[in-house]
């Protein structure tokens, strides 16, 4: 469950989780400070909130929202509240290659996942050649381009769909997982939720 302080439901989420009949460990969460942090206490301060908002014991993936504030300053906090165990992992969403190794350069540990908008029509591939080496993981927000650009009616997603008996979506995601993306789909529809 993909959370963040700036989509304004840490909260939602988090009673969800503790009234849920799913038992915490078998649930991932994730939430991202977005706050323009300069200051470890800055950072200590955007992270103390969001974990308040959530009222977990521990959040699975803390990531940095964004490359703005002090990345750095944001990261070394990150990796010392990780050591604490107040994440399992840590991670970074938006950085690109002019930005990314503000968190790598200097880094005690480096980041799992960088999550960036990526889909059959934007496929980052740049992207995950540049990861590799660092051996982290890129993982889409958005892999169902927000339902934009004609996705669901592509014709060759139709065709590889009709192909195997699946939607023009799951066909997409389906080539992301099979190229070594983690996809965190969306949807406001029970249906597809389900």
């Amino acid at each position: 469950i993909d959370t963040a302080a700036m989509y304004y439901n840490e909260k939602a989420v988090g009673e969800a989780v503790r009234t849920s009949d799913v038992p915490r460990e078998e649930l991932f969460i994730t939430t991202k400070i977005c706050d323009s942090c300069y200051t470890r206490e800055e950072t200590l301060r955007s992270v103390d909130h969001s974990i308040r908002l959530l009222g977990l014991d521990y959040v699975d993936l803390m990531l940095i929202h964004w490359p703005v504030g002090n990345p750095a300053v944001m990261w070394h906090t990150l990796e010392e509240l990780y050591q604490q165990g107040m994440f399992k992992a840590i991670g970074v969403s938006n950085f690109y290659p002019n930005t990314f190794p503000q968190i790598v350069d200097g880094a005690k540990i480096k980041p799992v996942v960088n999550q960036c908008e990526t889909h059959v029509l934007y496929q980052q591939r740049k992207m995950m050649e540049y990861l590799q080496p660092y051996d982290v993981a890129l993982e889409a927000w958005s892999p169902l381009a927000e339902g934009r650009h004609g996705i669901f009616k592509n014709p060759t997603l139709i065709r590889i769909g009709e192909k195997y008996g699946k939607t023009a979506a799951q066909a997409a995601l389906k080539f992301l997982i099979q190229n070594g993306v983690i996809i965190i789909p969306k949807t406001t529809h029970i249906e597809r939720m389900k």
